[in-house]
């Protein structure tokens, strides 16, 4: 499998969980269980993150400049997502603003990414180095 086709299959299980974040900003659950809940949103999207960032960015930002500038533009975004979990985090501030942003920056991202660095991935970048490590 290729890893752009193993990377959509994990953005349709993390946009199940942006959901159910979402219906939890709706329901108006406590900030403090918002904080637990966001903890685990964090971690299943920095696991995707890191493989993303180290299966498919890197190669992919060495094929061309274009490429390159794409790829710096999709990596900023994994920063201020991280950025926003930090914050979510510190029990002086209110998560529910924050975790509104990370749900429409990521699901954003997801959409950018699927549309634009996949398909680009996909042109630009032999067989061998699309295959998935984890397939």
């Amino acid at each position: 499998m290729r890893i752009t086709e193993s990377l959509r299959i994990e953005h349709d299980l993390l946009r199940n969980m942006l959901e159910a974040m979402s219906r939890w900003l709706t329901e108006s659950v406590a900030a403090d269980k918002l904080r637990e809940r966001a903890m685990m949103l964090e971690a299943a999207i920095n696991i995707h993150s890191a493989r993303e960032e180290r299966q498919l960015f890197a190669p992919l930002s060495a094929s061309s400049d274009i490429a390159h500038d794409l790829v710096s533009m999709i990596e900023r975004v994994h920063s201020e997502v991280r950025d926003l979990f930090k914050q979510v985090a510190d029990p002086g501030q209110n998560p529910e603003d924050l975790l509104r942003d990370i749900l429409r920056l990521t699901n954003e991202h997801f959409t950018e990414e699927e549309t634009g660095l996949f398909p680009l991935a996909e042109k630009l970048l032999p067989a061998e180095v699309l295959e998935d490590d984890n397939s």
